[in-house]
């Protein structure tokens, strides 16, 4: 049995790869362009994802994380634990514009793969308006009525933060670990929502 991980808006499966333990699969979500840019469409996917795979653990970095907690309410028979790292779930305040920029100096530092930022870029570029419905979906999200859900079902929960996230603050994801009764971890890195550039490693220690 391999535990299921789920990567943030628009990123390739390829970024998390190296900081994910020998037991983890990365699982690539549908395009923009095949979803239409709805999160309910990621939702049905990731149902048959785990009714494929049985009982998993289930991870995800930021909207993949969303999608976690959404699976976890919807089928809690089918995650054993959660792994939620700078999880989207509650209305988030940055601008898609600031984000964006972030997104730009990380390619100008080198520090997001230029090969990777092409492909993700590519992605966005096919199918534009859906990128931006989901963008505006996730960033909108309100799930504490689902975190209520998997606290009632008793799936153990860890909520992962990091101190220099502008995006997923570390009060967000406070907010949204109280809302689960989930264990709340907090890390002191650089590299803000996409810190497991950087530290791949600890990436590795947080699903470990």
């Amino acid at each position: 049995m391999s535990a299921l991980f789920l990567p943030g808006w628009g990123a390739p499966v390829a970024l998390y790869e190296p900081g994910l333990p020998a037991d983890w699969r990365a699982l690539e979500p549908p395009s923009f362009a095949a979803s239409g840019g709805s999160l309910s469409a990621y939702s049905r996917w990731l149902g048959g994802e785990l009714r494929r795979a049985g009982r998993s653990p289930l991870a995800g970095h930021s909207m993949g994380a969303a999608l976690a907690i959404l699976a976890a309410a919807e089928s809690p028979q089918l995650v054993e634990r959660l792994v939620l790292v700078d999880p989207a779930g509650l209305p988030l305040q940055k601008p898609i514009a600031a984000s964006l920029l972030d997104f730009l100096g990380q390619c100008a530092r080198g520090s997001y793969p230029r090969e990777l930022a092409a492909r993700a870029l590519a992605a966005v570029a096919r199918a534009p308006r859906a990128a931006l419905a989901l963008a505006n979906e996730v960033r909108g999200l309100d799930l504490r009525r689902e975190c209520a859900r998997v606290k009632a079902a008793g799936i153990p929960v860890l909520v992962v933060a990091c101190t220099s996230d502008t995006l997923v603050t570390s009060s967000h994801a406070r907010a949204l670990a109280d809302a689960l009764g989930a264990d709340y971890r907090e890390l002191a890195l650089a590299g803000g929502h996409m810190w497991m550039l950087g530290a791949c490693d600890q990436l590795a220690r947080v699903l470990s």
